[in-house]
């Protein structure tokens, strides 16, 4: 296994960390211990559930609430962003950079982090019970490509 260069990282943004479900925290701090310098964890849910020894499914149900704490954004399937202030970087001076160039909604520490985190995650449950509502009246409008083959006649 290759060594990996040493990083710095601050504890101080675990203070923003919001009363989270036991899973959320396990699966955070294995996020954290993953990382790539700047916070970059590089790892599906089936990866990630792996190396915490448990089911998919918990890290799926896990994963709403740390992206509603905005500690964790999805980029794109297989690869999330950590928050700035727990990420491990550098130098600390890369660290205050990243924090400062965060646009004011993405701050953790300006206005209240709880609220904002259940704010958020109400708005996800919201959101879910639209999609399972439109399913079940069968209002689900199916999203297909168009096919690059050409048709052969």
């Amino acid at each position: 296994m290759p060594r990996r260069s040493p990083l710095w990282g601050s504890f101080n943004g675990l203070a923003y960390v919001p009363r989270l479900p036991p899973t959320a925290y396990a699966l955070l701090l294995h996020m954290m211990t993953e990382q790539e310098q700047g916070g970059l964890v590089v790892a599906t849910h089936d990866e990630l559930a792996q190396g915490l020894a448990m089911e998919r499914g918990m890290i799926s149900r896990a994963m709403p609430h740390l992206v509603a704490a905005r500690l964790v954004a999805v980029v794109r399937r297989g690869r999330f962003q950590l928050h700035p202030v727990i990420a491990a970087f550098a130098d600390p001076r890369e660290q205050q950079r990243a924090v400062k160039a965060l646009p004011k909604d993405m701050r953790l520490d300006v206005g209240d982090f709880e609220e904002e985190y259940e704010r958020r995650f109400q708005l996800h449950l919201d959101e879910k019970a639209r999609k399972a509502e439109a399913k079940a009246r069968g209002n689900v409008t199916s999203i297909t490509r168009p096919s690059r083959l050409k048709r052969v006649h």
